[in-house]
């Protein structure tokens, strides 16, 4: 969620920088929006294998040792 937050406030931010900053600014934000990015794609990909695991998990069998 952090990183999802990150990557919207960043954008507002290069959004303000391209109409009135320089080429430097605009580039240093669109590298940070690329790392929160990455870092938010993974965390979601994480998210969803745990997901799948618990979904999996639920519908195994209970085990005859119970």
């Amino acid at each position: 969620l952090v990183e999802h937050e990150a990557v919207h406030a960043l954008g507002r931010e290069i959004l303000q920088i391209r109409q009135s900053g320089t080429r430097e600014e605009l580039h240093h934000l669109l590298g940070q929006l690329h790392g929160h990015s990455h870092r938010f794609k993974e965390s979601l990909g994480q998210a969803v294998q745990g997901m799948r695991a618990d979904a999996t998990a639920a519908a195994l069998p209970p085990s005859s040792n119970e």
